[in-house]
């Protein structure tokens, strides 16, 4: 009877990691571990070890989603996310401010940042309700997502913070344009795209500087990256062996990506470069034996804006974007930029994975 039943768990087992692209989950694993390696060389600026707790719950995160039935994630990625705008709602009036931005709480001695970990259940819970719309011919449905977007857009606008703000209004459009594929349509939001953007930069001052110091100048920091970047060179100084690393400011978030190139040469950076887009197109191409479109389109957007993410932070470290403060994914320090890509990476991979559902009852 023993045997019967570890034969079944073995079988179960098998037929459960079989039902997963592998791919979805060695490249997450990759980039975790890449950043493990880079911010040891940084222990003497960092806390290595609290880093590396968040990694241990990460990682306990990703893997649990997986697990979950495509049912149950959804509702829990719904509810999650309501709690997450009462978490928005608390830090605008309680937050506390690092360099002029109001974006983190407190929690039993870590910072949590709501707007980061609100990222994948946002586009899970948009993508839906646009599904539901177009599955019962009933546009009035989209009041709720709509309603939902402006408030965390308001509330994230506000603290301030312009690059997570765009990264919304990026997701909510993209998400749109997948469903509703109309021309006026997106005209009409790359109308508000601007308008927003052009309100964002005349009203925020502190925007507005980074902006004409971005165009104007080159900023200290910036210039330290590309410093970094040109000494690594092809192979690198030598993994610990950097320098530059002591004197680059934000180099375990905004600017990880310089500090990498410095010690393990430009190629390994080209690699990094590299995963992100091939995660995007391993992530589509799984999802395009999906039958539903909800699934299909929810996967393509949590994919495509981990590029979009990477490629804005990438993009920082060689002068060719505006600093935001953009982590990288997966890579950067951070235990909330770890825990919201724990939760997207491990959404794409249960999202298509092969098991019967609701979802796959009718596209």
């Amino acid at each position: 009877m023993l045997n019967l039943n570890e034969n079944t768990y073995d079988s179960l087992l098998i037929l459960f990691l079989n039902s997963i692209n592998k791919k979805l989950i060695i490249i997450p694993l990759s980039l975790i571990f890449i950043g493990i390696f880079t911010l040891f060389s940084l222990n003497s600026d960092i806390n290595l070890l609290k880093h590396l707790i968040y990694v241990v719950i990460s990682l306990s995160v990703f893997f649990s989603i997986i697990f979950l039935k495509k049912d149950n994630l959804k509702t829990f990625l719904n509810f999650f996310l309501f709690f997450l705008i009462l978490l928005l709602i608390y830090t605008y009036f309680f937050g506390y401010e690092i360099n002029g931005a109001r974006r983190w709480i407190r929690f039993f001695g870590f910072s949590i940042q709501p707007s980061e970990l609100i990222k994948g259940p946002f586009i899970c819970f948009v993508s839906w309700f646009f599904y539901l719309s177009l599955k019962n011919i009933n546009y009035k449905i989209l009041y709720i997502p709509i309603f939902v977007f402006i408030i965390i857009l308001f509330l994230i606008a506000n603290q301030p913070d312009f690059a997570t703000s765009m990264y919304f209004f990026t997701s909510f459009s993209l998400i749109s344009i997948l469903y509703i594929r109309k021309i006026k349509f997106f005209l009409i939001l790359s109308f508000f795209g601007l308008l927003f953007t052009t309100i964002i930069i005349f009203l925020n001052l502190y925007v507005r500087d980074r902006i004409l110091s971005f165009f104007l100048d080159t900023s200290k920091q910036v210039e330290l990256s590309i410093n970094a970047i040109t000494k690594g060179g092809l192979v690198g100084v030598g993994l610990g062996e950097g320098q530059l690393k002591y004197f680059i400011p934000e180099k375990q978030n905004d600017f990880i990506y310089s500090i990498i190139i410095e010690e393990v040469g430009i190629l390994f950076g080209i690699l990094i470069v590299f995963l992100y887009p091939l995660y995007l197109y391993v992530a589509k191409k799984t999802s395009d034996s999906l039958n539903n479109l909800f699934l299909k389109n929810t996967v393509f957007t949590l994919a495509f804006m981990t590029c979009f993410q990477a490629f804005v932070n990438i993009s920082t470290s060689i002068d060719l974007f505006v600093p935001t403060g953009m982590p990288l994914p997966f890579v950067s320090y951070g235990g909330s930029s770890l825990l919201s890509y724990a939760i997207i990476f491990g959404t794409v991979a249960n999202f298509t994975r092969h098991e019967k559902s609701s979802f796959n009852q009718s596209s």
